[in-house]
């Protein structure tokens, strides 16, 4: 494993506290939740419009991907 840097000091990510895999009760903006801290990423819904500060987004994925196999 190479050596990570932040801010110019050294350190190894290997000695690191893990995430658990055992689910947590927590809460977020007054909703509670139990999942684990360490989980796969969801997958990506194409389906659903973004929306922040006003502005609406869309999932790029397919562009994306379009632009990097076309070179």
């Amino acid at each position: 494993m190479t050596k990570l840097q932040y801010r110019g000091v050294g350190y190894d990510n290997a000695q690191h506290e893990q995430l658990s895999n055992e689910p947590v009760d927590h809460a977020y903006r007054g909703q509670h939740y139990t999942s684990a801290p360490r989980h796969e990423a969801a997958a990506v819904n194409t389906e659903v419009e973004l929306q922040y500060r006003g502005q609406h987004y869309h999932h790029q994925q397919a562009e994306a991907a379009q632009q990097v196999n076309n070179g």
